[in-house]
């Protein structure tokens, strides 16, 4: 009689833990589909991963890279050129990105492209151009800064770019 009740008793026990465990899922997937939910109201997409002064120098750029055998990407985040030994650094380097980076086809980074346009007179935005000077100077990784432009002259910045490839 007692191994009748103490089935029993397993059996509601069962049946119980998985009503409580199916209430739960359904309680996560409703918190996913409100995470879900909500992505539009704390983002919003990005149609152009240039600014038309980016595009502008980077087609004339593109067009020197692939006369010269290398490899053109563009806005790179920095902690995919230098990597921080402490992870409190990364907070440094996590939110900015270089302009352009010059790879060889195997894609080994050559030299870095930073496209100055009035925005870098700016205290902050000289003080991050100051960083991120020094540390490609101290790691010895080639950069160079071009003064926006209305005309660029080819022949110039592929000279340029050779003396510093």
């Amino acid at each position: 009689m007692y191994i009748i009740t103490i089935l029993i008793l397993v059996g509601i026990i069962t049946i119980l833990e998985k009503k409580i465990g199916n209430i739960k899922k359904e309680e996560q997937e409703e918190q996913i589909e409100d995470v879900v939910n909500n992505y539009c109201d704390n983002f919003e997409k990005v149609d152009y991963l240039l600014t038309a002064t980016e595009l502008k120098f980077y087609k004339i750029l593109k067009r020197i890279t692939d006369k010269l055998g290398y490899s053109l990407f563009c806005q790179v985040a920095l902690y995919e050129i230098v990597k921080n030994k402490d992870y409190k650094d990364f907070n440094k380097i996590k939110s900015k990105s270089i302009d352009f980076v010059i790879t060889e086809p195997n894609c080994k980074i050559k030299l870095c492209v930073e496209l100055d346009d009035k925005t870098h007179n700016n205290v902050k935005r000289a003080e991050r151009d100051d960083f991120i000077n020094k540390l490609f100077k101290d790691l010895n990784i080639k950069l160079i800064r071009i003064p926006v432009q209305n005309f660029y002259n080819m022949e110039e910045l592929e000279q340029k770019i050779k003396e510093c490839l």
